[in-house]
């Protein structure tokens, strides 16, 4: 099979199963690097080509052990889902896994950043940072996902597939009834104009006018229609690179000497959420989690680590010697 046609099967498999697009394009740029290796490969069967791909990763690109384990996630789903064919243990070097701790903006951090942004960019990091968001579910937000009166916010097809319901902070309620009013008036101007927004699912042939309705339109929409003819002419939502781009400009405005950006908004939001929440840890690592999507408390768990340790014993640096 040449790399062309595995890669459409696979991209078409990904699709059907409704997978982010996120996944399908790591996968695929996983199955091309494979694909170009097994040329030079002078292994006899699956598993030591694989194998011999795992390490060389490892032991050339140094790679990091979660690359590498993406990497074999992506080979063994297209053997298994695309070529339906069941491939033996696999050895290989591993890479070990370090242990890393989230970076996190302390709350005045996060006030520093903000007052750097304005406008769109504004709700970006209030969005990412109050309600817990990754960087592609606000982007990806519509009208219909914010409920202002019942002060909600609803994730659509977020990592994993998966939806979810956030609370929407009381500061956010009065800027984004403004933004909402300020889109309306954009969003007349293409319905008008018949320029229709991206739908999933094939929706629009379902619902011929929902590409054309306010309630499916981008919270946060692109600047412009899609220009490639490929595309149709749809508008699409920002572009996650320029939510990027805006947030790490205010980040080093703000002068904060850490490895940051959109994401550190959520880490920040679940370790100030741990340290404001009552009660047992336990039950609050549960709602923790609700909220921020994982699949497993033990993703959340980390977090913990990020709480101040509340003990009663001083450092030795702090006890001055009595004269």
């Amino acid at each position: 099979m040449k790399k062309a046609e595995a890669i459409q099967r696979m991209t078409e498999c990904m699709r059907l199963q409704r997978l982010s697009r996120n996944t399908i394009k790591v996968y695929v740029e996983w199955l091309d690097r494979y694909i170009t290796f097994l040329a030079g490969s002078r292994a006899e069967t699956v598993e030591e080509k694989t194998g011999q791909f795992l390490t060389r990763i490892v032991s050339q690109d140094h790679v990091a052990a979660s690359t590498q384990k993406q990497a074999l996630c992506a080979i063994i789903y297209f053997y298994k889902r695309v070529l339906k064919m069941e491939i033996g243990d696999i050895s290989f070097l591993r890479s070990r896994r370090a242990v890393r701790l989230p970076e996190v903006f302390s709350r005045q951090e996060v006030w520093r950043v903000l007052d750097r942004l304005d406008g769109e960019g504004w709700l970006w990091g209030a969005l990412m940072y109050g309600c817990g968001l990754r960087l592609e579910e606000t982007c990806s937000l519509r009208v219909k996902d914010v409920d202002i009166d019942r002060r909600l916010v609803t994730v659509r097809q977020g990592k994993g597939n998966k939806d979810r319901v956030v609370p929407l902070p009381q500061l956010l309620v009065e800027p984004l009834q403004k933004h909402l009013r300020n889109l309306e008036r954009l969003h007349d101007e293409y319905a008008v104009a018949g320029v229709p927004v991206s739908l999933p699912d094939k929706l629009d042939k379902k619902y011929p006018a929902a590409p054309y309705s306010w309630e499916w339109f981008w919270l946060f929409p692109a600047a412009g229609p899609c220009k490639d003819p490929k595309w149709g002419g749809l508008l699409y939502h920002v572009h996650n690179t320029a939510v990027q781009k805006r947030i790490r400009r205010a980040i080093l405005a703000a002068r904060i000497p850490k490895k940051a950006g959109c994401h550190t908004f959520r880490h920040s939001f679940a370790t100030h959420w741990l340290e404001g929440a009552e009660g047992n840890h336990e039950i609050a690592l549960k709602r923790l989690q609700e909220l921020l999507g994982h699949k497993d408390v033990k993703t959340t768990m980390v977090y913990l680590h990020l709480l101040p340790k509340l003990d009663n014993v001083a450092s030795p640096l702090d006890y001055r010697k009595a004269a």
